[in-house]
């Protein structure tokens, strides 16, 4: 289990203004969420909650969570909370403070192909290793040896054009990755990352191949979040243009619509 790491910052002159206290508790604690409890405070309405300084919950009740998958909080960073008990007309009748450190998505995820559709054997099972270094994320696909899916190429190969064949580490990366999903008979020529979106919970890689005279395009997202059950998850999905919109592998699973879900191992 993660450790939860947290910081009271309540200061020494609260206890002499405010006679009730909220008991903060961290319940949950994600990389892109903050799930807290506190004790009821007798007479207060509603309770307000900043974080940083920002407004972002008003409550009636005795619970709140701070971020969600379609506002996420950012891993690895220390956010300061202020939770007020407040009561009209009077103001504040309790107060406190605490700052909480998110953790990362770092770890293996894992997907399983639940049907017999399995681009003949070829997608079973995937397997990615996450890791966070040097402020990004980088993710490694688990072929027959782990290959860095992202950052696929260096950035002052952004645009080149980058054989097929080849044995640099982005070349493999690229060959294993694309027989997984390539339901076509078609061998590329060569291929060109073309643009890179990259923010702390989704990357975006946009890569154009060739195909003999044919040239088609190639948009790969990764991202980050939390799934209903409170699991983090790994969701890759591939759209493409010309040949690739019809020659692409997506995930069979009921329910999801082609995105390959890959859970957290625990």
């Amino acid at each position: 289990m993660k450790r939860l790491y947290v910081i009271f910052l309540i200061s020494t002159f609260l206890p002499c203004v405010f006679a009730a206290v909220l008991d903060v508790q961290v319940d949950a604690l994600h990389p892109n969420q903050i799930h807290l409890s506190w004790q009821e405070v007798e007479g207060a309405e509603y309770y307000d909650l900043y974080l940083n300084k920002e407004p972002m919950v008003h409550t009636q009740e005795n619970k709140a969570v701070l971020g969600s998958n379609e506002r996420p909080l950012t891993s690895h960073t220390q956010y300061e909370i202020l939770i007020a008990a407040r009561k009209k007309g009077v103001g504040e009748i309790a107060v406190e403070r605490l700052r909480v450190e998110t953790p990362g998505w770092e770890g293996r995820y894992r997907w399983v192909n639940l049907t017999k559709e399995d681009n003949k054997g070829k997608c079973r099972q995937l397997d990615y290793l996450v890791s966070f270094e040097e402020g990004s994320y980088v993710i490694h696909g688990l072929f027959e040896k782990p290959c860095q899916l992202y950052p696929l190429v260096p950035e002052d190969r952004l645009g080149e054009q980058i054989p097929y064949d080849g044995e640099r580490s982005y070349q493999i990366a690229y060959r294993l990755n694309a027989e997984i999903f390539n339901t076509t008979n078609f061998k590329p020529k060569s291929w060109s990352v073309k643009r890179v979106e990259y923010t702390d919970d989704h990357v975006l890689v946009e890569v154009e191949t060739k195909v003999g005279m044919m040239r088609f395009s190639t948009i790969s997202q990764y991202r980050f979040l939390l799934a209903s059950n409170g699991k983090q998850q790994l969701h890759f999905e591939t759209e493409g243009s010309g040949i690739a919109s019809w020659g692409l592998f997506k995930n069979p699973n009921p329910g999801d619509a082609g995105v390959f879900k890959s859970t957290l191992l625990e």
